[in-house]
């Protein structure tokens, strides 16, 4: 009977809805709230849109379970509508028609309605009084979280509305009692020092300002925090320190109206002043989904003081990388508000951790985010380009996001070559070398130091033969002995120094040559797809299948020589006709020229130009890196590309004159291009190959440089032809 009862019941249902499990309340509260921080936090922006002034935090008795907090504001209040309406309205769109306060037309912070759900999460029970300044009394509301329980419908649970007297003129007053959890004075410091960070610095921008948003600033909107116990009251105090006026450098970037991406470092005492240009991609210079985004962060180095000169101490320096165990990162701002848990410890959405993990070893300049104290603001009113999470704890990684990050670890990239050139030169000096970048200038190679030593220790054996007794000839002897080991342990690491200099040039040579084989895979395979559909007869259909397994053979060297730099056997030294070597190199990248749109001519005015013996590959090295920075140059210039090599000979000399007509060089930069870690180039992504990690580096031409050098040549930066931009002229002795 009962089962026919409710059949009946349920067949004359004709339309059906959603329904709503009580139980749904307690999962909101812990599974959009996660963090305590977090549930503080949303309940201090809902006073900040109600344009408080002050908000008061009292825990009580919170070292147990069942303490109590208070949220106090001297905000706005509302009215029985807006209690009914507003907060008592799951996901209430009220904030969507109203995104500024209606007395100091504030950008409100919240959207999502998850306060109410803040509360849930903190405690059992919740009281609200609140009052506007127009009513005669005040409105109490308390809610019993417990009631929520599973099997029962959402809307029939319901509390009492009182009106009682008012208790100030106007504002809010949330009290949460039965606190879930007990809170140790460590974990209210945390709570403390992110609600003093919730709100963006207003040194951060100017444009915060004019923008109205949320800012640090205790004329207009002050948080006090204090712990009650026994009936005492003991407030918080600020307790940070002023450290950005000690930072080592500052660098500050943008997203400039074209949606590029520009970056800033200075630094007084390493004397720099740059602004480098950041590309999206190598074919996608633009960050087209990002605008309205602007970062400032403080570098440090912790344990090197002479690099501040005087105004930091080495205490100074220690207890700022103590502070950085808790405060160091790189912020997120949002419209005004931090979002978490970005420059929180151990987080590391710019990925500049990961990839100083894998990069420590090839700089000694530490870049992650101990060393960094760094926000970042981003404008997004309508909240379309960057939306928060449900949670509020992180922004969706949509295509904004992912590109936000990418601007950010670029640009930190791309500064740290700037440091790494300024600490190179401040090192050398303070060895009192007579440190300049004219490359032509008189210098001793290493062998030259080698002869010195070696003319020494002959001159010392030709003064100290005969003469002496018997017990001084041994010693001298000996001595001679352990010079001619010596000597030849130096002419070892010579040798080895040459070969390591030969791999170093070849390995970014192939590091380039990998990098451009990569972009013919999709093209290669795709005709070989499209001659796979047609109808072709067995023959051919052979020939197409051996044309791949061609192909998959040479991109299988290709792939292999991007991750290894095989070992140059040949140690011998050769004299090299240079006619012949560039005519072998136009040869090798005819294929990119024409890609690429670069009419490449060699003007020869000698026929014997051949130079001093050398390896083979150090003019692949020179060449290859010349020309790439061609077309790079070419490329932004967004030109059709010329390049023009003139080669001939002058004295006892073989020169190359190498133009191009890019971009050219800044007249400030040209006694820095040879600089170790200098460089024009944006770094590859966090993400990108190893091959292509390797390519804008700064270490091209300081290689290109270094070899000459050694070969008692000089390379430099001469006026160029008309229609040219640049020239680099080299000078290497001729063969005689």
């Amino acid at each position: 009977m009962f089962y026919i009862k409710f059949m009946e019941e349920y067949t004359n249902i004709k339309e059906v809805g959603f329904t709503i499990d009580a139980g749904l309340i307690q999962r909101l509260g812990y599974e959009l709230v996660g963090r305590a921080e977090t549930a503080v936090s949303e309940l201090i922006k809902n006073s900040y849109d109600a344009d408080a002034t002050i908000v008061d935090v009292d825990f009580i008795d919170t070292s147990v379970l069942g303490g109590s907090l208070i949220i106090s504001d001297n905000g706005l209040g509302m009215s029985k509508k807006q209690l009914i309406n507003g907060f008592m309205r799951i996901s209430s769109t009220d904030k969507l028609h109203n995104p500024t306060s209606p007395r100091f037309n504030r950008t409100k912070a919240g959207k999502k309605g998850i306060g109410r759900f803040a509360t849930q999460r903190l405690g059992n029970r919740l009281i609200i009084v609140t009052q506007t300044k127009e009513s005669d009394k005040a409105i109490r509301l308390e809610i019993d979280w417990n009631k929520y329980s599973i099997d029962r419908d959402l809307t029939s649970i319901t509390f009492p509305i009182e009106f009682i007297q008012k208790q100030k003129d106007e504002g809010t007053t949330i009290e949460i009692r039965g606190l879930r959890e007990k809170w140790t004075d460590a974990a209210i410091k945390r709570i403390y020092r992110y609600v003093l960070d919730l709100f963006q610095p207003d040194y951060l921008s100017e444009r915060s300002k004019t923008d109205n948003l949320a800012i640090r600033n205790e004329e207009t909107f002050k948080v006090n925090f204090n712990l009650v116990s026994n009936n005492e009251k003991h407030p918080f105090l600020n307790e940070q320190i002023s450290i950005f006026d000690k930072s080592l450098a500052v660098f500050e970037g943008y997203i400039d109206n074209n949606h590029s991406g520009i970056v800033s470092i200075k630094s007084d005492s390493l004397d720099i002043d740059d602004i480098i240009e950041i590309t999206h991609t190598e074919n996608e210079y633009s960050f087209s989904a990002l605008s309205n985004v602007y970062f400032k962060i403080h570098y440090f180095i912790y344990d090197r003081p002479q690099y501040y000169g005087e105004k930091v101490s080495g205490p100074d320096l220690k207890k700022i990388q103590e502070l950085s165990k808790t405060a160091s990162g790189v912020r997120l701002y949002r419209n005004g508000f931090r979002v978490l848990p970005y420059g929180e410890p151990k987080d590391d959405w710019t990925n500049i951790d990961k990839r100083w993990s894998a990069e420590s070893g090839k700089t000694n300049i530490p870049l992650n985010n101990q060393n960094l104290f760094g926000f970042v603001e981003i404008i997004d009113p309508t909240g379309h380009t960057f939306e928060e999470t449900a949670s509020r704890e992180g922004l969706i990684e949509n295509e904004a996001f992912n590109q936000l990050s990418e601007f950010i670890n670029k640009s930190l990239v791309a500064v740290r070559g700037r440091i790494a050139e300024k600490i190179k030169i401040f090192k050398e000096k303070q060895n009192k070398d007579d440190f300049t970048q004219d490359s032509d200038r008189k210098e001793q190679t290493t062998q030259e130091m080698f002869d010195k030593l070696k003319s020494i220790l002959d001159n010392k054996s030709d003064q100290n033969t005969g003469g002496q007794n018997e017990e001084q000839d041994t010693i001298i002897e000996n001595e001679q002995k352990e010079g001619l080991e010596i000597i030849k342990k130096l002419e070892n690491l010579i040798e080895e120094a040459g070969m390591l200099r030969v791999l170093a040039g070849l390995g970014l040579t192939i590091g380039e040559f990998t990098h451009e084989m990569i972009q013919f895979h999709s093209s290669v395979y795709g005709h070989i797809s499209k001659l796979n559909q047609l109808n072709l007869n067995n023959e051919v259909q052979n020939y197409v299948s051996e044309i791949k397994a061609d192909f998959d053979n040479l991109f299988s060297y290709t792939d292999y020589f991007g991750t290894t730099i095989s070992q140059n056997t040949n140690r011998k030294k050769l004299p090299i006709d240079l006619l012949a070597v560039l005519d072998r190199f136009q040869n090798t990248i005819k294929n990119d020229l024409e890609k690429n749109r670069i009419e490449f001519n060699v003007d020869a005015y000698d026929f014997d130009v051949t130079t001093i013996p050398m390896h083979s590959s150090e003019w692949n090295s020179i060449l290859y890196n010349l020309y790439t920075n061609s077309r790079k140059a070419i490329k932004r210039a967004n030109v059709i590309g010329k390049v023009l090599v003139e080669v001939g000979v002058e004295g006892e000399n073989i020169f190359i004159n190498f133009l191009d007509n890019g971009d050219g060089i800044p007249k400030e930069n040209e006694s820095r291009v040879f600089n170790a870690f200098f460089s024009t180039s944006t770094p590859a992504s966090f993400d990108a190959p190893n091959e292509k990690q390797l390519i804008g580096t700064g270490l091209g031409l300081k290689i290109v440089k270094d070899i000459i050098i050694s070969y008692k040549g000089s390379i430099c930066i001469v006026p160029p032809n008309d229609g040219y931009s640049t020239c680099f002229k080299i000078t290497i002795p001729k063969n005689k």
